[in-house]
């Protein structure tokens, strides 16, 4: 539509060649114009025209728009006067309504796309000339073909096309080279959960800590991949150690039940009518119901321990409790048995009476039988915000390769020591475990040949107000 604007303005500047040769002067084209109006009007000139300038227009108009355009001059009635190329009935037509805006606007219409035999037509109209009312004389039409148009269309849709598809191609494969690179931590993450459910625990998806959600995503699961298998692990452990126990405590339970058996075997066959034969039974009968109920009673105590039940401390005067347990005595004591406080003053933890009466009563007892006769020496003491118990005392002490089994549950430090003498390897489990209970522990410090060194602590009970 510009170029058919450009074309216009150009013959207005030409419009010379409707004056008589010897009168073609840019002065006289206003003059000219102002002629042609009358003359679109049915008034007669007042100076000289070229024969039939209406047509003279129309041609002027097509021969400068480089033969592309096709004109039709309308008068004011909006009839078709004069037109280039002649079969007006060819050329396309504004709507009336365009027309008549043109004439009462004096304005140029806006473009049109007329559909004409010959194809698609871009349509403008232009005012010709001005009357004093003004409104426009008469307009010319100006039409082009729109092939030109489609053609460069179809050309950049074909381009935009292509370039898009192009686009699309290449923004699909970066987005899949993103998505597999953004998602290739998360197949890791996929592959560490089917490892671990096939039972490879040990599996963790080692990715580098990041910001971003995913990094946090993988973290997260490796800490949870560890707590599952130390949780396995714990499982697996205590399940060794219940096997363990209950095999440890069968065969500590079938001794004194063999033995049992036995001689309620030998008094069937006639043993009980000899009472020499009838005593030795007898006594030995007791003795081993008296093992097999110590060893039944301290595996109660090591159950109730591993089922974690609640005890009940209270200010206890650790002196006196363990005085209480010294003068009621085991077999086997010393003769040498010390007994101190330090500072003098009273002791108190914060401990269950019977479960320290406990503790120090298998403490004595294991010292009375693996330092048969060695002097001891016990202390109670504060220390350090504990409460402390020390008993040391002067025997063979503990190899170094037994030192650190001596808390274990049925260990005897010597293998080849006699149940009779060795027990069953339950007592400083026992009191490792009251220990541990009450909030407090236990530890051994020996040196071969030159004695041993049980420390047991326990919480400080408060001070009381005065």
């Amino acid at each position: 539509m510009q170029a058919l604007t450009g074309d216009f303005d150009e013959v207005r500047a030409q419009i010379a060649r409707l004056l008589p040769r010897n009168a073609r002067t840019a002065a006289d084209v206003t003059r000219v114009m102002a002629a042609l109006c009358l003359r679109l009007n049915g008034g007669r000139s007042p100076i000289a025209l070229a024969a039939d300038p209406e047509r003279t227009f129309a041609n002027a108009l097509a021969a400068t728009s480089g033969r592309t355009a096709e004109v039709v001059v309308y008068d004011a009635s909006l009839t078709a006067i004069a037109s280039a190329p002649d079969s007006v009935s060819t050329l396309p037509r504004l709507s009336d309504s365009a027309l008549r805006t043109v004439i009462v606007a004096h304005t140029r219409s806006g473009a049109e796309v007329v559909d004409t035999p010959q194809g698609n037509q871009l349509t403008v109209g232009f005012p010709i000339g001005q009357t004093r009312a003004g409104a426009a004389c008469g307009v010319a039409q100006l039409s082009t073909s729109t092939d030109a148009i489609d053609s460069v269309l179809s050309a950049e849709r074909a381009r935009l096309a292509v370039g898009g598809g192009a686009v699309l191609v290449v923004a699909l494969l970066l987005g899949l080279l993103l998505t597999s690179r953004a998602l290739r931590p998360l197949h890791r993450v996929s592959a560490t959960a089917q490892r671990l459910a096939a039972g490879d625990l040990a599996a963790r998806t080692n990715l580098p800590p990041t910001d971003d959600e995913v990094g946090a995503l993988g973290n997260s699961f490796d800490d949870m991949a560890a707590r599952i298998e130390a949780s396995f692990a714990a499982q697996a452990e205590s399940e060794q150690r219940m096997r363990r126990f209950v095999a440890d405590a069968s065969h500590e339970l079938r001794t004194p039940v063999t033995a049992l058996k036995g001689y309620i075997d030998v008094m069937r066959r006639g043993a009980a009518r000899d009472p020499a034969a009838m005593d030795v039974a007898l006594e030995t009968m007791s003795r081993e119901a008296d093992r097999m109920r110590e060893l039944v009673l301290d595996l109660l105590t090591l159950a109730r321990l591993d089922a974690q039940r609640p005890m009940e401390p209270a200010p206890l005067d650790l002196g006196r409790a363990v005085d209480a347990v010294l003068d009621e005595g085991v077999p086997g004591m010393p003769a040498q048995l010390e007994r101190a406080t330090h500072g003098g003053a009273p002791v108190t933890a914060m401990a269950d009476r019977n479960a320290m009466a406990t503790i120090a009563r298998n403490l004595l007892s294991n010292a009375c039988k693996y330092a048969p006769g060695a002097a001891q020496h016990w202390t109670v003491a504060a220390e350090n915000g504990w409460a402390v118990l020390r008993v040391r005392d002067q025997g063979p002490g503990i190899p170094a390769a037994d030192l650190p089994h001596v808390f274990e549950r049925f260990y005897r430090g010597e293998k080849t020591r006699a149940r009779e003498e060795g027990g069953s390897g339950l007592g400083l489990s026992i009191v490792q475990g009251l220990a541990q209970a009450m909030g407090g522990g236990v530890s051994v410090q020996s040196v071969e040949g030159g004695g041993t060194t049980f420390t047991v602590w326990l919480p400080l009970a408060p001070a009381l107000p005065q």
